[in-house]
């Protein structure tokens, strides 16, 4: 019998650890999938079932209900991370590997890879104890890893200023009716509550209980998909997101860095003909909780892309439906656009699920934020001015904003097929859904607006173009490398382009055509179009904006984006002031060197971005301001109307101040002014800075003043205007010569000059004391003695061991 018993208990302990299975999973189901897993609902537990240990797959965290704040930016449906991870045996414990995909070696020398493998750090994510053995599977337990921020939501409302916070294990706990397994993901879902003191007002807003914010994450394990994907390289006249890593097997003569396209795998069925049918479309489904008619616009506008795979000779290779009831928007089998709520409008999201050692896009994954579509009503509603007889809004205002929601569509799902945003192409009639549009409106010399053409009704020329360049076929006897070449070269002689954020969203752009929210081959020309659209509608703006039985001050909800219709074609206009005009440029392409922008199109842009800050345009109407009393009760003041100087009343100077400031402030930018001297010493026939200084100037210091609020609207700018010189004069950023420009032309302004200051401040009017005032303030800023604010000098390009180019920024593991 003691035979027997050492028998058996050696046999265990060569196979192991001794194990109680029945105390641990007794009372848990089992559910098969990708991962078996172990749920035992009475006690709240979870256990993985691991079958195979150093294999890879996809790890993907991810926010399924949010907080509802687009200022903190945590959503419902917002995707995490994506990692390729795998299980590792150490002893009694299971790593969860996140492995190093940035630095690799693709070689048959198991020696190399090991070299470069040991070379560069992996992170274990999270360690489990065996708990018990089930033939050649191990069972850990899971529940504390689901149980983690895994999200980061602590990270973000700290980042954001909103409390210290931290997650409370008594108010968390699994969420049963998402835990699911399918065969090639894991899903388990958490309800994650985290607790702390609120520090900020957008949390609180937005929670019912601002010290206990709970939220529900999940953790998907994704089956990898096969190798039979072909990546296709990274171009940057291409239009594509990428994926990149360094491989340290490539030869001498060669890049070290490879970079590759994102995008989905999209396989012909006969790849001979022109046009063929694929081995599986690319389908999304629309949440079914998206509204009417909103549900159909959104369909229609997603539905676009078809146009373009058919013109790449892909047959019905994309379309958008509506979700069959049941189906879960996180399953990675499916590629979704989820209409998603918050307390303030905010931005949509076009993500996605990649292959980090690919660029293959597994699972597109839109996010539509639901207020969007009110701003587009609201624009609509300051210029049409639809409540004559009550409350029955104009039907052009819901058309419009049900245009704008088919072009978003199209937009966020063009980011999912991998597309980047294209902002170049607003000059080139419209000719991408992946710009950021602002609608066209017409008018006709009766004063009749004209909603026909707010947006785009299809998917654009150079979107046909990417999609080409993206998943066409090379044709036969042709390499890829040459079709994709062809592809750009035609691409570009047709007349479009490709400019993409780092080069249109800074206020600092130089690019003469990629602006966001913009129009037309001319900013100046559309900008002097908007302002006069928008003066027109400022005369007939009345109480007709809002409904009958609706708070009388409210009306300035309305009047803001009306006032501020040009706000984006003022910084579009901005960018031709020592503006260059390039290209995205390629050694041997077609494309054009890169120039300056000519005179005559700069000086231009100064005279419409003049008329901007001139009284007439700035003033709000008298009738308007007769219109608009103090705030109510229950109606405060908030963060889309106007700040005023005035309390509780309109203050009629504040809108003007707003449109002054931005105007001066993107065109005196330091960066710009540099560029403007260093193009006159480059071209003595383009403007220097006393040229554009003097066409902002001496406009602004006439002697002209007109009568009542105008008046005080050219007192403002005049003040206005010297606080941006003295800016620009103390600049340490700016070339001191630049910095001396900028002084001299205050000192002429001050004491010389016809509209010399001094001379003013000589009448006994207001006039004259606010030209003392000025002359005074420029007086005391030019007796200073001088700061010295050095400048921060330039780093030199790294040389030591020789020189390589930071990388690491490209890398998404």
């Amino acid at each position: 019998m003691k035979r027997l018993l050492s028998l058996f208990l050696l046999s265990i302990i060569t196979n192991g650890i001794l194990f109680a299975q029945s105390d641990d999973l007794a009372g848990a189901e089992k559910i098969e999938g990708f991962i078996d897993f172990h749920l035992d609902k009475e006690k709240g537990k979870i256990y993985l079932e691991i079958e195979n240990l150093n294999s890879e797959f996809l790890y993907v965290n991810s926010l399924t209900a949010g907080i509802g704040s687009n200022d903190i930016g945590l959503d419902r449906g917002q995707l995490g991370d994506t990692r390729i991870v795998e299980f590792r045996r150490s002893g009694n414990k299971i790593f969860l590997v996140h492995k190093n995909l940035g630095f690799r070696a693709y070689s048959d020398n198991p020696s190399e890879v090991r070299s470069i493998n040991e070379a560069f750090a992996e992170s274990i994510i999270w360690g489990f104890e065996i708990k018990e053995k089930i033939g050649d599977n191990l069972i850990v337990d899971a529940t504390n890893f689901y149980m983690q921020d895994a999200h980061g939501v602590s990270q973000r409302l700290s980042r954001s200023r909103e409390g210290t916070y931290r997650t409370d294990a008594s108010r968390s706990g699994l969420y049963y009716p998402m835990t699911k397994n399918f065969p090639q993901n894991t899903e388990v879902e958490a309800t994650i509550t985290l607790t702390g003191t609120p520090t900020g007002r957008y949390l609180r807003s937005v929670t019912p209980t601002a010290e206990a914010v709970t939220v529900r994450m999940r953790h998907s394990f994704i089956q990898l998909p096969d190798d039979e994907y072909e990546p296709r390289e990274f171009d940057p006249r291409g239009g594509y997101g990428s994926i990149s890593y360094m491989d340290f097997t490539t030869p001498i003569s060669e890049p070290i860095l490879k970079r590759y396209i994102a995008r989905h795998r999209l396989v012909k069925k006969n790849p001979g003909p022109e046009l063929s049918e694929v081995v599986e479309p690319i389908v999304y489904y629309l949440d079914r909780g998206t509204p009417e008619p909103v549900a159909s616009a959104l369909i229609e506008g997603g539905n676009w892309w078809n146009q373009a795979f058919e013109a790449a000779g892909f047959k019905d290779a994309f379309r958008v439906e509506l979700a069959p009831e049941g189906m879960d928007l996180m399953d990675v089998r499916y590629n979704v656009i989820q209409w998603v709520h918050r307390s303030t409008r905010g931005w949509s999201y076009g993500a996605s699920v990649r292959d980090p050692r690919t660029g293959e896009i597994l699972k597109g994954h839109v996010s539509l934020g639901s207020l969007r579509v009110r701003q587009d009503f609201l624009i609509a509603q300051g210029l049409i001015q639809p409540y004559v007889n009550g409350d029955e809004p104009d039907p052009k205002m819901l058309e419009m904003a049900l245009a704008r929601l088919r072009q978003l569509s199209a937009h966020e799902i063009g980011h999912t097929i991998g597309l980047s945003h294209s902002f170049a192409t607003s000059a080139t009639q419209r000719s991408s859904v992946m710009d950021y549009p602002y609608p066209v409106i017409t008018e006709d010399s009766n004063g009749n607006l004209d909603f026909s053409n707010a947006y785009d009704d299809k998917i654009g020329e150079w979107d046909k173009w990417a999609i080409k360049f993206g998943y066409g076929y090379p044709e036969s006897g042709q390499s890829e490398d040459e079709f994709l070449a062809k592809t750009l070269e035609d691409t570009y002689a047709a007349g479009y382009e490709f400019i993409t954020d780092a080069d249109a969203r800074d206020p600092q752009g130089i690019h003469p055509r990629a602006h966001l929210w913009d129009n037309g081959s001319s900013a100046p020309q559309e900008l002097m179009r908007m302002l006069k659209l928008r003066q027109n509608k400022l005369k007939t703006f009345g109480m007709n904006a809002i409904r009958s039985g609706e708070a009388q001050a409210t009306l300035e909800e309305v009047l803001v984006p009306l006032y501020l219709m040009h706000r984006f074609q003022v910084e579009a206009t901005t960018k031709l002031v020592g503006g260059v005009d390039f290209r995205y440029k390629i050694k041997g392409d077609n494309q054009p060197n890169h120039e300056w922008i000519s005179y005559e199109d700069q000086s231009e842009a100064i005279d419409a971005l003049m008329y901007t800050i001139h009284p007439d345009q700035l003033a709000v109407p008298d009738h308007i301001l007769a219109l608009i009393p103090p705030r109510p009760p229950g109606f405060g003041r908030n963060r889309e109307t106007f700040v005023y100087r005035t309390g509780p009343m309109f203050d009629p100077i504040a809108p003007a101040e707003s449109v002054v400031d931005l105007t001066l402030g993107f065109l005196l930018e330091g960066s710009r002014i540099n560029r403007v001297y260093l193009q006159n010493l480059q071209d003595q026939s383009l403007p220097g800075v006393v040229d554009v200084i003097g066409q902002v100037t001496s406009p602004t210091f006439s002697n002209e003043v007109p009568e009542g609020i105008k008046g005080e609207i050219k007192f403002m700018t005049e003040a206005k205007l010297v606080d941006h010189l003295i800016k620009l004069a103390k600049d340490p950023e700016v070339s001191k010569t630049v910095r001396a420009q900028a002084r001299s032309i205050l000192f002429s302004y001050s004491e010389n000059g016809v509209n010399s200051l001094k001379k003013r401040a000589s009448e006994g009017t207001v006039f004259g004391m606010h030209s003392s005032f000025l002359s005074d303030q420029i007086q005391a800023f030019l007796d200073l003695p001088i700061e010295f604010a050095p400048q921060e000098p330039l780093k030199v390009p790294d040389g030591s061991p020789i020189g390589m180019d930071d990388m690491s920024c490209d890398f998404e593991f």
